[in-house]
């Protein structure tokens, strides 16, 4: 009521407007002055500020107008923590400033006397003790507290470890401390370890006792207590993700136990979410700072979060102070760069009041605001030369509850459990009982200041070590339970019948010593409620992995690889020929790979060390999508590898194709880093260190005492095959268009959607040699081929936007560059007039139902007969234009020089320029380098010459489903096999000519999404 005629004069004030006030009119700024002078004073007289203290990190600077972030004492960049800040040069202080609503009084509690920052304020909830991070005698950061008075500074953290430094640590309601450190002894890989990671310690201050808590590939930023005792935390991870973009926000009990995503995980938007703190009182809300990669460091935009209503989405977010303006979730690397205000540190009074530390302006004063739900902000306190951070109210909170430590420090294993492998986006659209085994193995990270770059471990591989632990067999209801070593990164990946993945979890879970890790289903929606229920896998007791042949260790091409190479190719491929060279012992001085690792790996389909950040679609680097796996499946000269070669080669594809499978790690400060990560895990995470240089050498060991593979020459097939002729054929363009003038009608149209046609042509009857003779392939043996009836082709392939008329929400989503340091997911292969692509044989089949039932004609897909016929349009050679020794420029798009676009580097990464040192080893997709045909990725929109009976890119642009079962040519009745696979035909943008051909043909199964596998229909009377 007090403040009701202030309010009243400041509604006057605002009606009548201050029109003249940027034509200088004296009035008008009165007047304006006068209205936020009475704004302020208003909003200052909020209850929830009558606490009327409040803590504060106060910096003098000279550049106090221009200074960044950094010069209040936080990281330098938005990749790096406490250990890359400056330690000194700073005249920093930890302040209380009062009397906020007048003349606001100063008062230091403490400054250091050394130059250093005073970061990572947190205020106990007695409100009477602070903790906060400062470089101690030697220039390390200690964990240090202060009393609110200025009394008792002490050092909290006081570690024997010398080599060990403290920082970013939160009070815990046991009286223990969570806090940052570098036990670990690993570095950020993209800077080759110049960054050092932190991860989390447990720390008891009366006792010293020390736990290592996370086994975290990159930095854990912000431990904070929610509301319900639980830590809510930032993570960096990039195991094969594009590193830009994945800071997730994660949230465990405090002793480490149940480490899962709470919001972020798999989405671009926000690029890093920093300072995050909950709401009081809310189950799930909390508030944020969003920033870039590069560019801007720690400051950004300020959101609201409520994982509550969706993990992964901005329907979870509200902006502030821009509450009604339209959230676009950009996909870019500087994402805050040249945004105004910056804010930093907010602190949550209420659902809808936030102390902040802000800058409004380029050139305005980093100070303390009160912001609002309402799109206010109101300047608490600023001071010229001067920047103010952290405010924290000097008041009393409610402690969150203890939760009980759950972990069994006399055990070092932890229990996996997952209800049902099923449940969940990850195997979405899986048939059960598709995996049969689960593949386990744990990351080791990369060392400080040592090579670990993406090019560290191979080419187009990943950035870190891959210990193979083993597998455990998969429960026909999709659940499974097994043990797994503690304090160990773990990771998973679902494998078919054959030992193949499914999916990629590129990311790990961490068990504590005596904990269950529990799962509902594969990447599960969290939101959702799980059902209970009784599994086969609850009914017995935890398996015990299966570990490989030869012991747990990483995987090494040299010891993998190479033993099927030397017994299954060499005798052919041995450097006496022009053939790929497969013999060991040799290695490339640039790089340090082996020579015939550099010969094998351009024929794997992979993700590299930047996959998209989303969950992958099932199946999406499946090694049936490999070049070297169709080779050899095709026959390949009577190659054929053992059961045992082909898991080991899947395995191979499936961990990325790594070379080395170790690390050099340089000394670091005299301290050989190897050794001193295997006694620190030994000493502080339950003797969790690994000594993978041992692994290695034993497995080589065993490898020794085995016999020495022996080159064998593949056996070629013997049987001859009867010359197979067909009257009237083959024929050429005339008297295939005389064919189609017979037909009558040759075109047709059909309207899908209102604007949206597709165009068919006549196909006409006839008969053909289909397949060859050639011996050791699946397209022999020849044999005549009879096409009964006349019937309609689509004279291209069903577009994204044809495609979506059925299926509205499809995406094909994009297609991948190499390297790293990407700013998006690749290049566009989503546009509306662009083939779709990642289409199942099931869903193609559902589109020419509907599509069906919607026109009333009988749509469907061709058989791989017709499809064939079609392709040739009379033509016997390899393609429909002529052979493999043509230039195809005019004619399809195919694997030709542009496929060296994919090949980039750089921060936002463009092709490589041509004397780029790794140009030759990143160009190395199996290509025609004389030809271009002016397109790196599949077009839509009749790019190249259509054949004789108008058909358009039947061999290149993308491969296509027919609706044949895959089956060997001329089986009898008595010797039939059923087909589990579909037959799919022509080749792709990415596709050598030699794998494109009208013969060749490649099998996926029918809810298999292939990243360049589209369709095109027919039409039968």
């Amino acid at each position: 009521a007090a403040l009701q005629p202030k309010l009243d004069e400041l509604k006057q004030l605002a009606s009548a407007g201050f029109d003249n006030l940027y034509k200088g009119d004296e009035t008008a700024i009165s007047q304006a002055e006068k209205a936020l002078a009475l704004k302020r004073e208003i909003l200052m007289a909020n209850p929830l500020l009558d606490f009327d203290k409040i803590i504060v990190g106060r910096y003098k600077m000279s550049n106090a107008r221009s200074a960044s972030a950094p010069s209040l004492g936080t990281q330098p960049n938005n990749w790096s923590n406490q250990s890359s800040a400056s330690r000194s040069g700073f005249d920093a202080e930890i302040a209380e400033l009062s009397n906020l609503r007048g003349d606001i009084k100063v008062r230091t509690i403490f400054k250091p006397d050394n130059g250093s920052s005073v970061p990572d304020l947190n205020l106990h909830w007695d409100a009477d003790r602070i903790l906060f991070t400062m470089a101690d005698e030697d220039r390390r950061w200690q964990v240090y507290e202060v009393g609110v008075d200025g009394q008792n500074l002490h050092r909290v953290t006081n570690s024997p470890e010398k080599d060990i430094e403290f920082f970013d640590a939160t009070y815990l309601p046991n009286g223990k401390i969570l806090t940052v450190n570098n036990l670990g002894y690993h570095g950020v890989p993209c800077v080759s370890g110049a960054d050092e990671v932190g991860n989390f310690c447990l720390y008891d201050p009366e006792t010293g006792d020390m736990r290592r808590l996370t086994f975290d590939q990159d930095a854990n930023w912000g431990p904070t207590l929610m509301n319900n005792g639980r830590v809510m935390y930032t993570r960096w991870e990039y195991t094969d993700l594009t590193h830009y973009f994945s800071r997730i926000v994660m949230h465990m009990n405090p002793d480490g136990t149940e480490q899962k995503a709470l919001f972020g995980s798999g989405i671009y938007f926000p690029n890093s979410t920093f300072d995050i703190k909950p709401l009081p009182g809310h189950a799930s809300k909390f508030i944020g700072v969003i920033s870039g990669h590069h560019g801007v460091a720690r400051s950004g935009r300020l959101f609201l979060f409520d994982p509550s209503i969706h993990r992964k989405s901005i329907s979870a977010m509200q902006e502030l102070p821009y509450k009604d303006r339209e959230i676009i979730p950009l996909v870019k690397d500087e994402l805050v760069n040249g945004v105004w205000p910056q804010f930093l540190k907010p602190f949550p009074l209420d659902d809808h009041y936030f102390l902040v530390t802000a800058k409004l302006s380029p050139d305005a004063l980093w100070g303390i605001y009160l912001v609002d739900t309402h799109d206010n902000l109101t300047l608490v306190a600023e001071y010229e030369g001067e920047g103010l951070i952290h405010a924290i109210p000097l008041k009393k909170q409610q402690m969150p509850p203890v939760i009980p430590d759950r972990v069994n420090l006399k055990s070092k294993e932890a229990t996996v459990f997952i209800q049902d492998l099923y449940e969940g986006e990850g195997l979405l659209n899986v048939p059960r009982g598709t995996v049969k085994d689960l593949r386990i193995f744990a990351y080791e990270y990369a060392y400080q200041h040592s090579p670990s770059d993406h090019t560290a471990q191979g080419i187009q591989s990943g950035w870190d070590i891959k210990r193979l632990l083993g597998t455990v067999p998969v429960e026909e209801d999709g659940s499974v339970m097994f043990k797994i070593p503690a304090n160990t990164p773990i990771s998973i990946q679902p494998l078919d019948s054959e030992g193949r993945a499914i999916q990629w979890m590129r990311s790990w879970t961490t068990g504590m010593p005596g904990e269950t890790v529990s799962c509902v289903g594969c990447h599960e929606d969290q939101n959702q409620i799980p059902i209970p229920k009784r599994v086969i896998a609850s009914t017995k007791a935890p398996q015990t992995i299966q570990a490989p042949e030869g012991g747990v260790r990483s995987f090494t091409f040299d010891l993998e690889i190479q033993p099927i190479l030397d017994r299954a190719c060499i005798a052919c491929h041995n450097g006496k020929s022009p053939k790929a060279d497969f013999t060991a012992g040799r290695t490339d001085k640039f790089t340090g790979f082996g020579e015939s690792y550099l010969a094998l790996h351009p024929y794997i389909h992979r993700q590299g060390p930047e996959a998209e950040v989303e969950v992958m679609k099932p199946y999406e680097y499946h090694a049936s999508t490999s070049p070297l796996v169709a080779l050899l499946k095709n026959g390949h000269y009577g190659v054929e590898l053992t059961d045992k070669e082909w898991k080991t080669l899947y395995n191979w594809i499936d961990f990325n194709a790594p070379y080395h499978g170790k690390f050099q790690a340089n000394p670091r400060n005299g301290i050989d880093q190897i050794a001193r990560r295997i006694e620190l895990n030994n000493k502080y995470a339950n003797g969790a260190g690994v000594d993978w240089q041992g692994e290695i050498k034993a497995y080589a060991d065993y490898l020794a005492s085995q016999p020495k593979p022996e080159p064998v020459m593949p056996k070629q097939e013997t049987k001859k095959y009867k010359e197979v002729k067909v009257k009237g054929w083959p024929f050429d363009a005339t008297i295939a268009k005389a064919m189609l003038k017979e037909e009558g009608e040759t075109t047709k149209t059909i309207e899908l959607a209102p604007g949206i046609k597709m165009t068919f042509v006549r196909i006409p009857a006839g008969q053909f040699v289909m397949g060859s003779n050639r011996p050791n392939t699946n397209y022999a043996p020849a044999h005549k081929a009879k096409i009964d009836k006349a019937f309609w082709m689509a004279e291209m392939e069903v577009s994204n936007e044809q495609f979506r008329t059925i299926f509205p929400n499809h995406s094909s989503q994009l297609n991948h560059q190499q390297w790293k340091d990407h700013v998006n997911g690749g290049y566009e292969a989503n546009r509306d007039e662009q083939p779709a692509i990642r289409v199942s044989w099931n869903e193609a089949m559902e589109y020419c139902k509907k599509l069906s039932e919607k026109t009333g004609l009988h749509i469907t897909l061709p058989t791989e007969t017709q499809w064939e016929w079609a392709c040739r349009a009379g033509s016997a050679e390899d393609f429909w234009y002529g052979t493999l020794n043509d230039d195809f420029s005019k004619y399809e798009n195919m694997g030709d020089i542009q496929l060296e676009k994919l090949a980039v580097s750089g921060v936002d990464p463009q092709p490589m320029s041509m004397n780029n040192p790794w140009r030759k080893y990143y160009t190395w997709h199996p290509k025609e380098k004389s030809v271009d045909d002016g397109k790196v990725m599949q077009e839509g929109g009749k790019q190249y010459a259509p054949n004789a009976w108008g058909l358009y890119d039947m061999h290149g642009n993308v491969e296509e489903w027919t609706r044949s079962d895959y089956l060997p040519y001329g089986q009898k009745k008595k010797d039939a096999v059923e087909s589990t696979e579909k037959v799919v035909r022509g080749g792709s943008w990415i596709d050598h000519p030699k794998t494109s051909t009208s013969l060749f043909r490649r099998a996926y199964l029918p809810h298999q999404k292939v990243y360049n596998v589209g369709f095109r229909v027919i039409i039968e009377d």
